[in-house]
């Protein structure tokens, strides 16, 4: 068994406790209450800092979210979800009921999941899936597994084609949804594939280009984590109900950290480049099938 997986076994179940404990519920309930009023939904604050099981803020931001449209036990759908518990969906379904589908490519991290929420009575209702998702499998994967269309919360992060699974996802239309953007990519409208000719450590898309998706699909952004590169769209429907204001992407981008963090020029021309001419190839491999 390797180091890191017996390691997760020892200590998983006190990493969780901690982080469930009936004073945690309170204050976590106490919370969803006063974000569920309108009024106190107009803007960020201090009180959205909370990373019980997210990898930052995360927690806090979908804490918000779900209380301005007063969700108490919704479904959702984590796509990428390691473990299930270092999850931006471990918190809804440790402290708030939910119940949704993991799914990863990694099935030993799948099955450490399992075993902790088995261990804490928490399996039931979830759904744990083995799969390596690809923009022509991820609508089957969805209808095989999700126990409902309606779906509260999409989780998005497979560190890859991002943009191309929630491109292609059109069997649910959740009521939130957040994907891993490219940050670094700054103002620029790019979506770099995961897969060859780009096989270097660069993948992914702007925020600019999710923004684009995003609207098309009906949705907009509500949030970002403070770096920037954890984005939250909202449906449109339900963004006139909730209380909350649309983010420009112009007001993220405009941060002064997440300024320092873009790419310089020298390093974004080229990488255009090669997605121009890869999207040329694609065009006339798409011709000569025809």
């Amino acid at each position: 068994m390797p180091i890191t997986t017996y390691i997760k076994r020892l200590i998983y179940p006190l990493y969780i406790y901690q982080r469930i404990t009936s004073a945690k519920r309170k204050e976590l309930r106490r919370l969803f209450d006063h974000f569920r009023k309108p009024e106190n939904n107009l803007s960020l604050g201090s009180k959205l800092q909370i990373q019980l099981f997210s990898n930052m803020e995360e927690d806090g931001i979908i804490l918000r979210l779900i209380a301005s449209l007063g969700i108490e036990k919704g479904y959702f759908i984590d796509i990428g979800s390691n473990d299930c518990i270092n999850s931006n969906c471990a918190n809804l379904a440790f402290n708030f009921e939910w119940k949704g589908v993991f799914v990863d490519a990694d099935e030993k991290l799948l099955k450490i999941g399992k075993r902790n929420y088995r261990f804490f009575n928490k399996e039931t209702g979830n759904r744990f899936v083995q799969s390596f998702l690809t923009a022509e499998n991820i609508n089957s994967i969805i209808k095989e597994n999700s126990s409902t269309e309606e779906i509260d919360f999409l989780n998005i992060d497979i560190d890859g084609d991002d943009y191309a699974i929630w491109k292609a996802i059109d069997c649910i239309q959740p009521k939130i949804v957040l994907v891993e953007n490219k940050i670094e990519y700054g103002t620029h409208d790019i979506i770099v594939p995961a897969t060859e000719p780009f096989l270097s450590s660069e993948w992914g898309a702007s925020l600019v280009s999710f923004n684009k998706l995003a609207n098309q699909k009906g949705y907009s952004l509500v949030a970002t984590n403070r770096e920037g590169f954890n984005a939250f769209f909202m449906r449109n429907d339900c963004l006139k109900t909730s209380g909350l204001q649309v983010l420009s992407v112009v007001q993220v981008l405009n941060r002064r950290h997440i300024k320092n963090s873009f790419y310089s020029q020298e390093v974004m021309m080229p990488l255009i480049e090669s997605c121009k001419r890869e999207e040329a190839e694609k065009k006339k491999r798409l011709q000569l099938s025809l």
